[in-house]
This record gives structure tokens, sequence and C-alpha cells, in this order.
């Protein structure tokens, strides 16, 4: 008898467990931010940021994410990076982002950040022949910003984006290759001081050196939460196979520079998620007087 508890008892935590993990995986979340700033030229601009989507489909052709998205009004979308996933299959079909981003870029201005998948298929064409290209491509005829270390300017808003491009040796496994102390002021200049500036960093691992250059908000992604998210914890492994990463999700702050850090709204390598929703960021920024 006490053996037939334990194994029922068992079945049972397992099978909620499995209800758990299959609705995290079907679900998502919005979270809101806010911030101020005297650099702003309108009193309020609304942004909605996603990060590694990896082709993920919700519902019908991506409809809640759309609908969700569209009901928040955003005034721009922007992309912290992986929103396709670079399978080893040489003829990957990533149409469905495609169409999603797509659909996006016909209501809203949309900034595609890079992100190691991305990268990826820039990095190694012979697996991959034409697919950074054919994405490229595509993303221009929908009037998508590309940004491959490009900056753009919102001179309506008063807003600088920047769009960081990391190299492969950033996103190694197990260890942590540091940014040179120069390396954002050799791509992209001087900060622009005068707009409220967002840099689109995929990799938050390098929080540090992004901070040293001061923008005023960084979006990253890349850890997925860490997976699971455990309490007093915090995630539970990177995709750099890293333990207790020390930067998961949510909101850092190293002196004027703030970093959001997204759950990610899809997966990859650990395609599970365990009190780890999914997440879209959704950003107010309101005009300040005075200093920002």
């Amino acid at each position: 008898m006490l053996i037939a508890g334990i194994i029922g008892t068992v079945a049972v935590l397992a099978a909620v467990a499995a209800i758990m993990i299959y609705k995290e995986s079907k679900e998502f979340c919005i979270s809101f931010y806010e911030y101020h700033s005297a650099c702003l030229s309108r009193e309020q601009y609304r942004i909605v940021f996603l990060s590694d989507l990896h082709d993920k489909v919700f519902g019908e052709h991506n409809e809640p994410l759309l609908e969700a998205i569209d009901d928040l009004h955003p005034d721009a979308v922007m992309f912290a990076g992986d929103m396709v996933t670079s399978s080893m299959e040489l003829h990957y079909d990533y149409t469905p982002t495609i169409q999603f981003i797509g659909k996006l870029a016909k209501k809203y201005p949309v900034y595609y950040g890079m992100g190691n998948h991305e990268e990826k298929f820039k990095r190694q064409p012979d697996v991959f022949p034409g697919q950074y290209e054919d994405l490229s491509r595509q993303l221009a005829a929908y009037g998508v910003h590309i940004m491959e270390n490009e900056t753009v300017r919102i001179p309506e808003a008063g807003i600088t984006v920047y769009g960081l491009d990391l190299e492969h040796e950033y996103y190694r496994k197990l260890i942590t290759n540091h940014l040179p102390p120069d390396y954002l002021q050799n791509i992209f200049g001087d900060v622009n001081k005068e707009d409220y500036t967002i840099l689109l960093a995929h990799n938050p691992e390098h929080f540090p050196e992004y901070a040293a250059w001061e923008p005023d908000l960084i979006v990253s992604g890349h850890i997925h939460g860490g997976v699971m998210q455990l309490p007093l914890l915090g995630g539970v492994v990177s995709p750099q196979l890293k333990l207790f990463p020390k930067y998961d999700a949510g909101e850092f702050q190293s002196g004027r520079t703030t970093m959001l850090l997204s759950r990610g709204i899809g997966s990859h390598t650990i395609p599970i998620r365990i009190w780890n929703r999914a997440e879209v960021l959704c950003v107010d920024l309101k005009k300040t007087k005075g200093n920002s």
C-alpha cells in the first residue's frame, strides 16, 4: 500500500508538472515598464519589445500575439534578436515569422535587432546558403529597420536607437569573453546625450560594458528567463549552459543606465518553461521637465 501510494503521488505530481509546462509553453504575459526623460520630444512614446521568438507560432498565424500587441497601441515595435532559429536543416522555413513581422510592419515602425541565431546565418553561409540575405531582403521589403550595428534616430520622439550585432566569440558557451572597453564607442561613436537612447543588445552578459557607454535603456534577451525560475535563486540555466546566470530576467540598473531583460516569447536549446512565462515587454517613455 505504501509503495502504491508513493507511485500514485509521483504520478499526480508528474501530471501537474506536465500540465504546467504545457501551459507555460502555450501562453504569454505582458510586462509593463515606465521611464521618464527630459530628452523626449513627445509627452509619451510607447514601445513594444519582443525577443527570442525562435519561429514559435501562437494559435493560428500568431493571431493571439498580434491582437495583444494591437491592444497596446504601440508607437513602435522593437526586437532584441533571435526572432528566427538557425536550424541545422539547410532549407529551414521561417515563413511564419516573416509573415508575423510583415503584419506588424504594416501598422508600426519595426526595428529588428540582431541575435546569435541571425549572426549564425551570416557567419556560416556554407551551412545556411543565402538564408541571411533572404531574411534581410524580405524584412527590408516590409520596411523593417534592420539594426545590424546600425543607428536610427526617431526625430519626432527625440529617441535614438542603436542595434548591436555581436560576433560569435561573445556568445561562447561556458565561458565569457568580455567586450573591450571601447567596443561600442568604435561601432557607434559617442552616445547621443541629446536624445533618449535605446540599445538593442541581445546578450545581457555584457551589461557592465554596455552601461559604461551610458545609453539610457538597454533591451536584451537570449537567456529565456533561465528556463526555470526558482524563488530567491532566479533563473536556473542560460543558453551558454551557465547555472544561475547573474542576469536572468527583469530590470537591472548601473549608474544612469537601465537594462530590461526579456524572458523571451519563444524557446530554444532547452524547449521548456517552468514558472517562467513567455513575455512581451511594453515600455512607456514619458517626457519630464528639467533634467532627465
